[in-house]
């Protein structure tokens, strides 16, 4: 263990391109087959798969880092925190299309759509928000105070990646009407109407990728925070600033 922490090698910071996962994709009009259904879902039960590996370590990142009153360790918890709630929302947002893509009944289809709009709302306004004076609790704003202690160049990219999510908070209302029929119940008549909106299957896969591109748009920009955290403290430890036993990369 102790000649493998002497040999970690300093990552580079990425330079992403992260206006290609905003590009705009458009419904074409055709059908899935049967076979492209099936294989859509076991793609996404792959990627499932791959993404719950990543649930328990970060619990145990934030498990280890819990001083509130280091520098370090809270930066390293807002990062992983938002690496969460990042990895919890693009898989949910997967699970739902893939139960509305194999459902074979009518109402469970348009069950599950009004559903996975939920999740697209409640993940946007979760990770950034529709209105300026709420957005100081949302995932991506928790980041401001800790940008400080990164580099000029990760400061820039948190700068880029909030015109681009800003951009998109103002293109459509991210079905608000809907997630508020969905799960307030209050008017069984207008969330009947709202389920009888005409279900185009591949439309609908494609309206839940627009939140899951921006979220993976902002895993790579929080991957480049974890590395900087990562350098750092690596090269405390090469320095003899940290022991073995106090290092969790």
């Amino acid at each position: 263990m102790n000649e493998d922490l002497q040999n970690i090698q300093i990552k580079p910071i990425r330079n992403h391109e992260f206006t290609h996962w905003f590009q705009e994709v458009r419904y074409n009009g055709e059908t899935l087959s049967d076979k492209e259904r099936i294989d859509f879902a076991s793609m996404i039960d792959e990627t499932i798969e791959e993404n719950s590996a990543g649930f328990p370590i970060m619990q145990d990142v934030l498990n280890h880092f819990n001083n509130p009153n280091d520098e370090l360790h809270n930066d390293l918890r807002t990062i992983v925190s938002a690496m969460l709630f990042v990895l919890t929302t693009r898989t949910d947002i997967m699970a739902a299309t893939k139960y509305f893509i194999i459902a074979n009944k009518d109402y469970d289809r348009r069950f599950m759509r009004g559903k996975l709009r939920v999740i697209l709302n409640e993940g946007f306004k979760r990770l950034y928000g529709f209105k300026e004076n709420k957005r100081k609790d949302t995932e991506w704003y928790k980041l401001m105070p800790i940008l400080n202690h990164f580099p000029e160049e990760v400061r820039r990219q948190y700068q880029e990646l909030t015109q681009l999510i800003n951009n998109q908070s103002k293109e459509s209302t991210w079905w608000k009407e809907e997630r508020d029929l969905e799960t307030h119940l209050q008017d069984s008549l207008k969330l009947y109407h709202s389920r009888q909106e005409e279900i185009i299957e591949s439309k609908v896969a494609i309206e839940s990728m627009k939140l899951y591109c921006t979220l993976m748009a902002v895993s790579e920009y929080l991957e480049n925070l974890y590395t900087c955290i990562f350098n750092y403290i690596a090269g405390m430890y090469q320095e003899g600033e940290l022991k073995e036993n106090n290092i969790s990369l």
